[in-house]
């Protein structure tokens, strides 16, 4: 369906543009150049104004966009909140570079756009979890989500090393580190199936079933594989890294897609 397109499309463009944000901050504490953090601020928006535009238009009336800010206690609130405040928080740090304000204010709004896209990256896995879905009511589906952030970010940090000629080690260790969190959010996840009879079913549609080679190929491999031989491979880097990171947009859209495809969700934004 087009409504679960889209809003797979707004969660691997805010899982990337977050990542770029959070490897914004670590680069504005790395006294990197103007230009490699104005490219960088630039492409995170770019993401997350893609990804806005795309949640935007699952939602349709505007009516219902209205609803959205009006119900603080729903998840999709706090991933609205986290993009718009990410948004703008952007947006006025490229004004101060391209006005040359002073590190200090930079500084302080690199760190807000990237507390801002971590607030939306957690409520976008959040909001998928359903009590009233048993294959989706556990927490341990967030985890892939938040791996593939930091996967993203790590990457991200990496090419900006790269860029500018710098030490590289503690960007692959934490390439490494996020690409673990992936593999184990996948491992728990699918353990938490495995572990109900209920639930069971929806573990072999995952594993051996119709999903398999979604969630083998375009979670496992492109999700856990490529952004490795991305941070690790020595021959043809940048290239590699690329791969990698267009491996986690794949990743998180399909996990996305999975999930509802497993769940069959109406999506039930609002309590009753």
């Amino acid at each position: 369906m087009v409504g679960d397109w889209t809003l797979s499309i707004f969660a691997a463009l805010l899982c990337v543009g977050a990542g770029l944000f959070a490897a914004l901050a670590a680069s504005e504490f790395s006294d990197f150049t103007e230009r490699t953090l104005k490219i960088c601020a630039a492409l995170g928006f770019v993401c997350l104004s893609l990804g806005g535009f795309a949640a935007i238009s699952n939602l349709g009336r505007p009516s219902m966009i209205l609803g959205v800010f009006g119900n603080p206690k729903s998840w999709l609130f706090w991933e609205m909140i986290g993009v718009t405040g990410a948004l703008a928080a952007s947006l006025i740090y490229l004004i101060c570079l391209y006005r040359g304000a002073d590190q200090t204010r930079t500084r302080a709004f690199s760190l807000i756009s990237a507390l801002f896209s971590l607030i939306a990256v957690f409520a976008l896995g959040a909001n998928m979890v359903m009590s009233w879905r048993p294959v989706l009511n556990s927490y341990t589906l967030m985890l892939p989500f938040i791996g593939l952030y930091w996967s993203a970010a790590s990457l991200c940090f990496l090419v900006e090393r790269e860029f500018e000629d710098a030490e590289k080690a503690k960007a692959k260790i934490s390439s490494a580190a996020a690409a673990c969190v992936t593999g184990l959010g996948y491992a728990a996840y699918t353990g938490y199936l495995l572990s109900d009879p209920e639930t069971l079913e929806g573990a072999r549609e995952i594993l051996s079933g119709s999903l398999s080679l979604n969630f083998w190929i375009g979670c496992a491999l492109c999700g856990v594989v490529l952004p490795l031989a991305g941070a690790f491979t020595r021959k043809a880097k940048m290239l590699l890294t690329a791969v990698g990171l267009a491996g986690i947009f794949i990743a998180v859209f399909v996990w996305q897609n999975l999930l509802l495809d497993i769940g069959q969700a109406a999506w039930h934004f609002f309590k009753p």
